[in-house]
């Protein structure tokens, strides 16, 4: 194979590629690779910053509900014997997966780590008050051990988010490098800038299948070359933290893609892989293995009757609240909507819901009136083929602007979740026309009720082509779980408060 069959480049910057990159001008010695890397070194400094940070938490949680409880002589010095435990409260910890899994896991945890916390908390809680029974001072009381479990719980959740921050500051994100093609390159590196809080970014790329300078410039921003086989001596030098690399692009073969993991894992880098075929690879798919054969392994996307009877319970109670909650300030931009401009406070369109039933969707006004109609004369401005985004709409009213923003048109969208039309997470509720162009595996999206929020809100909203939301609603749908919706529930605000994607 020729040696410059793929060609790759550093991102943008000054200075030779020795220099950026931290190459060695000649390839290192093979057993020069057996070294502790960089990113071996970020792995230690975060899981001993979260260990820190869970050990303070502690020591505060139980100095604290002693002092408010009351009724001691010496509360601060009885909560000193925690000292004692914290081993054990280390070991217990850790047996939970509390420093690993934020570190083999891209997502943040912080969520999917609250009920373990909370189980773990309650056994070390019960082994705490075992502890304090036979010491020579007064035993925890239930109320004292009721609000260290809380104290721990809260204090825990936000020192480790001050953990994983400072990590970052010290060390910055993971310097990412990828070998794949081009249009390949461009998803991964879009995907990690609009998620910062996966603290990683694309540094450089060998890009599989070729391309030419001006290409490498213009789409990628990209500037120095990388030959294939001086990949070796890049992840020798430790100027990168990850490896990307596409499994079946052709290029790369798999005897070549394990070298790499070897070679990666021997200098403590991260090593990935993926393929082109990406539903192969959606949320919820199980790695299992039979005698060393390693299978990927889905399930049926069927919902048992009882998981649809609790979604629906769900959606009702929450629309019911919070359309009680919020009617003045839907009656306040219902007035802001007639002063601001002429036509109907709200907008009512077609929509496309479960099984293919249709739907109005109702929304506050944003647009000026019969704006659908000028749909097909935009489309030639939309920056996405599949549907119409374009950043500065003429349509769309001053104050509809602010309402889109801010996500407060979409409130009357409660009333549709309390008739059952939509619920409240579920795929993207389409149109008429934008649905016609989902077809084959994607119609399996509408296998549920469409919604309020969902996947496609908290991973990005507009900023998502077309056609990868329709992967991430099928996803949604094939590993739909009650605490999946809670989950998405509680990123939607986050998301909605930073105004991500929003136009």
């Amino acid at each position: 194979m020729d040696s410059r069959i793929a060609r790759g480049a550093l991102m943008s910057g000054s200075g030779s590629l020795v220099h950026d990159l931290g190459l060695v001008s000649s390839p290192a010695p093979r057993a020069n690779l057996v070294v502790k890397g960089r990113h071996r070194d970020r792995e230690f400094v975060l899981r001993l910053a979260l260990l820190i940070a869970d050990m303070i938490a502690l020591c505060l949680a139980l100095t604290l509900a002693l002092v408010i409880v009351g009724g001691r002589e010496m509360p601060v010095t009885d909560s000193l014997w925690v000292l004692v435990t914290l081993p054990a409260w280390a070991l217990l910890l850790r047996s939970y997966g509390f420093y690993n899994n934020p570190i083999r896991r891209f997502e943040p945890t912080h969520l999917d780590d609250l009920f373990l916390h909370f189980n773990a908390l309650v056994i070390g809680t019960l082994g705490l008050w075992l502890f304090y029974k036979a010491l020579p001072i007064p035993r925890l009381s239930f109320t004292e051990m009721l609000l260290f479990g809380i104290f721990a719980l809260v204090f825990s959740s936000g020192l480790r988010v001050v953990a994983r921050r400072v990590n970052l500051s010290v060390h910055g994100p993971e310097k990412v490098f990828v070998v794949a093609p081009m249009d390949e390159v461009k998803i991964l590196r879009r995907k990690l800038v609009h998620h910062p809080e996966y603290d990683m970014a694309v540094r450089g790329a060998i890009l599989d299948g070729g391309g030419s300078d001006d290409e490498l410039t213009r789409d990628l921003g990209l500037r120095y070359s990388v030959y294939l086989d001086e990949l070796d001596s890049l992840i020798a030098s430790h100027a990168i933290d990850h490896l990307f690399v596409q499994l079946d692009s052709g290029h790369v073969s798999q005897e070549r893609a394990a070298e790499l993991m070897r070679i990666c894992h021997k200098a403590g880098i991260r090593f990935s892989i993926f393929s082109s075929a990406k539903n192969l690879f959606l949320p919820g798919v199980e790695v299992n293995h039979l005698e060393g054969m390693g299978f990927l392994s889905y399930h049926p996307p069927v919902l048992s009757r009882s998981s649809l009877l609790l979604k629906r319970a769900l959606d009702i109670f929450i629309s019911a609240v919070m359309l009680a909650l919020l009617a003045p300030l839907m009656a306040l931009i219902a007035i802001a909507i007639k002063l601001d401009s002429e036509g109907p406070v709200f907008f009512k369109q077609m929509r496309v819901g479960q099984h293919g039933k249709r739907f109005r969707l109702i929304k506050f006004r944003t647009m000026v009136p019969d704006s659908d109609h000028l749909v097909p004369e935009l489309m030639s401005r939309s920056v996405d083929p599949g549907w119409l985004i374009i950043d500065d709409d003429p349509r769309v009213t001053k104050l509809g602007r602010f309402l889109r923003c801010t996500s407060l048109d979409e409130l009357p969208q409660l009333w549709n979740v309390l008739k059952g039309e939509m619920s409240t997470v579920g795929p993207r509720p389409l149109s008429v026309r934008d649905d016609e162009g989902v077809s084959g595996w994607g119609r399996h999206r509408l296998d549920l009720t469409p919604g309020l929020t969902g996947h496609w809100q908290v991973l990005g909203r507009n900023n998502i082509p077309f056609e990868e939301m329709v992967d991430i609603d099928y996803a949604y749908v094939t590993n739909w779980s009650l605490w999946l919706d809670l989950k998405l529930l509680i990123r939607t605000v986050p998301v909605v408060l930073r105004r991500r994607g929003a136009i």
